[in-house]
């Protein structure tokens, strides 16, 4: 269902004595992408920001069974607060990451401005979400998806993209279509994985 994390992950610019940050992290998931050697020989320091103490539990959890160590710290707390204790000083950070949160983050801005916050000049934001697609997607579809992520209190925006190609430069975009379980497979929602550098 969450389409974009593995390409982003993928794609994400690493590089030897990496600060990365993971905002709205949940669970931690997003570590696992990489191989212990890489977190051992490529990151200085991981930092995963949720605001659900449950997940933050799951994360810690998924820190220890990794042996991870020093090099993953979870923060519980509001990935939109720049005063949030725990988190590295403002232009510090190589890479900041948001995997399906700003949809959920209702000051959706506050948290784009915070990542623009930590990272370095040439740091890179990585960002992956649900989206709605101007160019081809039908109306019907829109109001469809628009609703349906509401219930769950999600909300699809079309200006998350303009407003992250504004605030960076972008380096990657990839808009496509996912399927979803228990949904017929003809209905397909739009997903984007952005990257993109601090100017």
């Amino acid at each position: 269902m969450l389409h974009g994390r593995k390409p982003l992950m993928m794609k994400m610019p690493v590089q030897k004595g990496c600060v990365w940050v993971d905002l709205g992290g949940g669970t931690a998931s997003n570590v696992e992408f990489f191989s212990k050697s890489v977190m051992t020989d490529w990151f200085d320091k991981v930092y995963v920001v949720d605001l659900t103490p449950s997940l933050a539990k799951v994360a810690k959890k998924r820190v220890a069974d990794n042996k991870w160590g020093g090099k993953v710290e979870i923060i519980l707390g509001d990935a939109t607060d720049p005063k949030l204790e725990g988190l590295p000083p403002s232009g510090s950070c190589d890479v900041v990451s948001i995997s399906y949160a700003v949809t959920m983050i209702p000051n959706w801005k506050d948290v784009l401005q915070n990542a623009y916050r930590l990272l370095k000049p040439g740091g890179h934001i990585c960002v992956c979400d649900f989206t709605l697609d101007a160019k081809s997607q039908w109306s019907a579809s829109k109001k469809f998806w628009k609703y349906l992520f509401s219930t769950d209190h999600i909300y699809l925006n079309e200006e998350h993209i303009t407003t992250l190609q504004t605030m960076f430069e972008e380096k990657h975009l990839e808009v496509s279509y996912g399927t979803f379980p228990y949904v017929p497979r003809l209905l397909k929602c739009p997903y984007y994985a952005f990257i993109g550098m601090k100017k």
